[in-house]
C-alpha cells in the first residue's frame, strides 16, 4: 500500500511541477515528525524526486530549498514535543508498545550529545526520533538550532543525489538502450529490496534468534529421535569428528528430503510455464550495454574464484590456528559440492524425469549453490566476530553479491528461475545447518577485519583474472541470437518494405524512435558512398566518454556518440557529419534488421538519420540526443548516392541497393 501511493504521488508531481516545492515541503516536514515519520517512506519518495531532477522534470535548488525548510520545521516540531512532554514522552504511541524505539534514540543521544542530531538524520529510523529526544532530555534551544539547521541542509541533497544520478543514467539509457533503462529500474528494485529485507530481518531476529534458538536446541535435544542426531553436532563437548560424521548424515537427510520436493514440481506446468515466461521476458531485455556487465558478475560463480578465495580463507585459519573455523569451513563448502552433485545425479537418474527430456536446466543451479555457500558461512562466521551493530554489513555485503549473481545468471539465460531459486535456498539452508553447529562449537574469536580483507581481496583478484580471460569468449557463446526471417528481393524493393518495423524503440522520452532508411547493401560500400559529402565512420566510444561527458566546455567535435541498440544488438554502421547548411551535427546509424533477401541471403539493415543536439544535466553531464531529421534530409542523403539504387518508398523513408542488385534480379 505504502508503495502504491508513494508511485501515485510521485506520478501526480511529474504532471504537476509547479505544485512540486509544495508537495516537497509537506513530505520532508511530515517525514520528520515524530511518530508520523517513522512510518512515512519518505527516502522513496525523495529518491523518486530527485529522479525527476535527474530527468530534467524538476529544478533543483527549488527542491532543495523546499525539503530543507520543511526538515527544519518537522525537527522543531519533534524537538517541540519532547520539550513539552519530557519523560511522559513514553506514554505516548508508538512509544507506550515500542519502547525500545526511544531507549535507542537515548543512548544514541548519550553517546553522541550535540552531533546525534546531525547524524540521526542520516539514519532513517533514528531521524523522526532523536530531535523529540533531545528536547526529552531538556537540550537548549540555541545548541539545538545551532546543529539542526546545518543537518537539514546537508540531508536533503545527500537523500536526493542517488535519485538525480539515477534519472540522468536512466535518461541517458533510455536515449541509446531503452532496453537497459529497464534493466536499470529491476536492478535498483532487486537492490532496494534486498537491502530492506536483509535490515527488517536483521532488526527483528537480532533480539529474538538467541532465544528461539535455545528453545529449539533445548526442545531437539529431548526429541527421541532428533536428539541422536543433532545432539554431537549442537554439544560443545563432543569431539569435531563426531560433529563432522553428524552432519554428514544431515546432509544425506537434507538431500532426499529436497529430492522429494523437486519430484513433485518438474511434473506441474506452473513452473515450467513461469521459467518459459520468464525467460521470454529477458531475452527482450537483452542489450549490447548490460551484457558485458552481467557477464562479467556471472564469472564469480566459477571455480576458479570460489576454489582459491575458500582456500586462502582456509590456509589463513590453519596459520592461526583456528581448527575448529577450519573444520567448519571445510564442512560447508564441501558439504555444499557433494549436495549438489548427489541432488543432480538423482533427479538425472530418475526414470520419470529422463522422460521428460528438457529438464536438465531445470535441476538446481550449482553455481548459485556453491556460491550462496561460500559467501553464506563466510557471513555467518565474521559476523561472529564483529560487534553488533556492524554484523549486517557482512550479511548486506554477500546478499548484495548473491542478488547480482541471480539476476545475472537468469538474465543471460544460464539458470531458469526456478532452478536458480532452488539451487539459491538449497546452499542457504545447507549454510544455515552447518552454521548453527559453528555458532554452537567454535569458541576461539579471530579477526573478523584481516578475514575480510583476505577473502574480499582474493574475490576481487580471482574474478579480474577471470573477467580479463574469459569475458570476450563468454560474452561471444551467450550473444543474443537475432530473429532471422527471409524475404524475396523484389519483394521487399516494391511491398514488402511494410513488414519491417519502423520504430527503434517505443520509449516516449526519444524523440528520434522512427527508422528512416532501409539498406540492402555491405555498410562499408554504402559508407564510400556518403564519403564525398562529408560523412565519415565514428569512432566507438569507450570509458573516456565519461570524462569528455563531464567537461563544462565540451568540443562538440571530439565528444564520440554512444552505440544504440536494437534487438539487442549496436549499430553495424555509424556515420556522422557536420552540416554547414543546417549547422547541425547529423549522424545515419545501421542496424542489422534480421532480415535476409532471396536470393543470396543479403542483410538488410534498417537505418536512421537524425540530428544531434547537446544536452546538459545536472549542471555537468553533456550527451547528445537525437532529434528527428527533415524529410529534406533524406532528399540530401538520396543526392548523396547518385551511384545505387534508391526509392523514396513513403514520405519518411528511403530504400537503398546496390545497383549490381537491381541488375541481378532483372536477369533472373
Amino acid at each position: 500500500m505504502e508503495a502504491g501511493l508513494t508511485q501515485d504521488l510521485l506520478n501526480w508531481i511529474s504532471e504537476n511541477p509547479g505544485w512540486a516545492g509544495v508537495i516537497i515541503f509537506l513530505v520532508a516536514w511530515v517525514e520528520s515528525l515524530v511518530v508520523i515519520g517513522i512510518i512515512l517512506p519518505g527516502i522513496f519518495i525523495l529518491f523518486g524526486i530527485g529522479a525527476m531532477i535527474g530527468l530534467g522534470a524538476l529544478e533543483f535548488y527549488p527542491v532543495w530549498l523546499a525539503a530543507s525548510t520543511g526538515a527544519f520545521l518537522g525537527d522543531i516540531v519533534s524537538y517541540a514535543i519532547g520539550y513539552r512532554l519530557r519523560e511522559h514522552l513514553q506514554d505516548f504511541w508508538p512509544f507506550s508498545r515500542h519502547p525500545r524505539m526511544l531507549e535507542r534514540g537515548k543512548y544514541f543521544f548519550h553517546r553522541h550529545g550535540a552531533k546525534s542530531v546531525i547524524v540521526g538524520r542520516f539514519i532513517g529510523p533514528l531521524r523522526p526520533v532523536i530531535p523529540a529526544t533531545a528536547g526529552m532530555l531538556a537540550m537548549s534551544p540555541q545548541r539545538f538550532l545551532g546543529v539542526a539547521i546545518p543537518a537539514c541542509i546537508l540531508w536533503s541533497p545527500a537523500y536526493l543525489l542517488p535519485g538525480m544520478l539515477f534519472g540522468a543514467s536512466l535518461e541517458v539509457a533510455s536515449e541509446y538502450t531503452g532496453r537497459l533503462s529497464l534493466v536499470l529500474i529491476i536492478l535498483a528494485t532487486v537492490l532496494s529490496l534486498t537491502w530492506w529485507m536483509i535490515r527488517i530481518s536483521y532488526e527483528f531476529l537480532v533480539s529474538r534468534s538467541a532465544r528461539w534458538m535455545r528453545r529449539a536446541i533445548r526442545w531437539a535435544r529431548r526429541h527421541p529421535i532428533l536428539g541422536r542426531v543433532t545432539g554431537p553436532v549442537l554439544d560443545p563437548s563432543q569431539p569435531e569428528l563426531l560433529s563432522v560424521s553428524m552432519l554428514g548424515l544431515l546432509l544425506i537427510l537434507l538431500l532426499w528430503a529436497v529430492a522429494l520436493l523437486l519430484f513433485l514440481s518438474p511434473f506441474s506446468q506452473q513452473p515450467r510455464f513461469v521459467d518459459q515466461a520468464v525467460f521470454e521476458l529477458v531475452q527482450t531485455l537483452r542489450n549490447h550495454v548490460a551484457d558485458p556487465a552481467m557477464v562479467a558478475i556471472s564469472q564469480m560463480s566459477r571455480w576458479s574464484v570460489l576454489l582459491p578465495t575458500a582456500s586462502a580463507v582456509l590456509l589463513w585459519l590453519l596459520g592461526a590456528a583456528r581448527y575448529s573455523a577450519a573444520i567448519h569451513w571445510v564442512v560447508a563448502v564441501g558439504g555444499g559440492v557433494v549436495l549438489q552433485f548427489l541432488l543432480g545425479w538423482t533427479l538425472r537418474s530418475t526414470p520419470m524425469l529422463q522422460e521428460l527430456g528438457a529438464l536438465q536446466g531445470w535441476e538446481p543451479s550449482p553455481a548459485l549453490t556453491m556460491t550462496s555457500v561460500v559467501l553464506g558461512f563466510f557471513s555467518i562466521m565474521v559476523a561472529k566476530e564483529l560487534k553488533r551493530r556492524s554484523r549486517q554489513w557482512v550479511y548486506l555485503a554477500s546478499a548484495f553479491l548473491l542478488s547480482l549473481l541471480f539476476l545475472a545468471r537468469v538474465y543471460l539465460g544460464l539458470d531458469w528461475l526456478s532452478g536458480a531459486l532452488v539451487g539459491l535456498f538449497l546452499g542457504l539452508a545447507w549454510t544455515a545447518i552447518v552454521g548453527i553447529a559453528y555458532r554452537q562449537r567454535a569458541l576461539l574469536p579471530f579477526s573478523g577485519a584481516v578475514a575480510s580483507g583476505i577473502f574480499y581481496g582474493m574475490l576481487a583478484l580471482t574474478l579480474h583474472w577471470q573477467v580479463q580471460a574469459h569475458l570476450t569468449e563468454d560474452q561471444e557463446e551467450l550473444r543474443l541470437p537475432l530473429p532471422i526471417r527471409e524475404i524475396q528481393a523484389e519483394a521487399w524493393w516494391r511491398t514488402d518494405w511494410q513488414k519491417l518495423p519502423r520504430e527503434l524503440t517505443r520509449f516516449s522520452s526519444v524523440a528520434a524512435r522512427e527508422f528512416n532508411f532501409q539498406v540492402a547493401m555491405d555498410p562499408g560500400q554504402f559508407a564510400a558512398a556518403l564519403e564525398k559529402d562529408g560523412w565519415y565512420t565514428d569512432t566507438a566510444a569507450d570509458w573516456t566518454w565519461v570524462i569528455r561527458a563531464l567537461d563544462p566546455e565540451p568540443d562538440p567535435a571530439t565528444l564520440p556518440l554512444l552505440a544504440k541498440d536494437h534487438l539487442g544488438h549496436p549499430e553495424a554502421l555509424r556515420l556522422r557529419r557536420f552540416n554547414d547548411k543546417t549547422g547541425q551535427h547529423q549522424t545515419l546509424r545501421l542496424w542489422d534488421s534480421g532480415v535476409r533477401l532471396l536470393p543470396g541471403e543479403q542483410v538488410l539493415y534498417a537505418g536512421q538519420a537524425a540530428e544531434e543536439n547537446l544536452v546538459r544535466r545536472l549542471k555537468a553531464l553533456y550527451y547528445w540526443r537525437s532529434m528527428p531529421a527533415a524529410n529534406s534530409t533524406l532528399g540530401d542523403i538520396a543526392d548523396s548516392l547518385g551511384g545505387l539504387s534508391t526509392r523514396q518508398a513513403a514520405e519518411d523513408l528511403l530504400l537503398v541497393r546496390a545497383p549490381a542488385a537491381a541488375e541481378d534480379q532483372r536477369e533472373r
